[in-house]
């Protein structure tokens, strides 16, 4: 009888909501999807307009966010850890022991970009799924542009209306909701920059470790076979095998130029498409029922870690190919 009960009790909680309460109606959906991030106001300075977008916002949040969970994880540090001191050690030991396995030595050189990297992206994913952070936000409504069904405004006090009035004002604006807050991974700006710090940091280490005329020579500009090529040139013997796999070093060192180019676009839009998908499909759960969202809410939270674990790790696996000088396979 109690099994039946918790059941009941369950059901009643997931799919009662949605016939109670008002209906989350399509032009609601309509209104709540958009693909570019909706600003929020702008910084003025001077003649130079500084416009702060809800993506960058909650970019400031999760970087406050990270700094308060350092502060207090680390305030008092002690011997038997616990609490968010635990947290973080559980962190850091984790991926120290994943750089350890990955690239040896070196993991600890490369831990602060990874770690940092695995730190933002889950706090960025993870804060867009707070309940009640993506459907309140500003909208414009007027008599050609009502609220969308489903949507219940409230008129904003004076001085606020003004300070986020004018960019929101004009009637491309009208009917289109602009969360307060949204998670950066929703927004292709944030994780372009990612994929860019990513990618730049691993040719810097990868100078660091060969050096700069060694690493560029030796992935992208290989010429070393018409260079040898030339040499039996002038020496009156020729060696046109040389020059035949000259041709294709350096065709394979465009290939992996394009290689390193293409990890920016698979990083940009790997971690775009996955979250905004799963923003996308929590909105389109409300629109069938009220609280059908909150079951995804589970593979959303696996999603968000499962991104963040996957952008950190390629990271330092690409990092770790890069600091690795050909042929030292067969030194290990």
């Amino acid at each position: 009888m109690k099994r039946w009960l918790f059941i009941i009790v369950i059901l009643a909680i997931l799919f009662l909501p949605g016939f109670l309460l008002p209906r989350f109606g399509a032009d609601a959906v309509t209104a709540s999807v958009a693909v570019q991030p909706e600003v929020l106001f702008e910084l003025e300075f001077g003649s130079f307009t500084f416009p702060v977008s809800n993506t960058l916002f909650t970019t400031w949040l999760v970087m406050l966010l990270i700094l308060l969970f350092a502060f207090f994880a680390t305030r008092k540090m002690e011997l038997v850890p616990s609490g968010l001191q635990n947290v973080m050690e559980l962190i850091v030991e984790m991926w120290d022991g994943l750089g350890h396995n990955v690239a040896g030595a070196r993991g600890r050189k490369f831990l602060p970009i990874v770690l940092t990297i695995f730190i933002f992206v889950l706090f960025s994913n993870w804060l867009g799924l707070v309940p009640g952070f993506g459907p309140i936000g500003y909208i414009v409504v007027d008599k050609k542009h009502p609220a969308p069904n489903g949507i219940v405004t409230f008129d904003l006090p004076p001085a606020l209306e003004e300070f986020l009035g004018p960019k929101h004002g004009a009637g491309e604006h009208a009917g289109v909701l602009a969360p307060f807050v949204r998670s950066p991974s929703t927004d292709i700006n944030t994780t372009l920059a990612l994929a860019l710090i990513s990618v730049i940091m691993t040719q810097v280490f990868g100078m660091q470790a060969l050096g700069v005329v060694k690493y560029w020579f030796a992935r992208f500009l290989m010429i070393g076979k018409f260079v040898a090529f030339f040499k039996t040139l002038f020496k009156g013997k020729p060696n046109f095998g040389l020059l035949v796999f000259g041709f294709l070093d350096l065709f394979m060192g465009i290939l992996e130029f394009i290689s390193e180019v293409s990890k920016i676009l698979s990083f940009t839009f790997r971690l775009f498409g996955n979250i905004f998908a799963g923003e996308v499909v929590l909105l389109i759960m409300a629109f069938l029922f009220f609280a059908l969202p909150f079951p995804f809410y589970a593979l959303e939270i696996f999603v968000g870690f499962i991104q963040a674990f996957v952008f950190a790790i390629l990271t330092l696996v690409f990092m770790t190919i890069a600091t690795t000088a050909h042929g030292a396979e067969e030194h290990h």
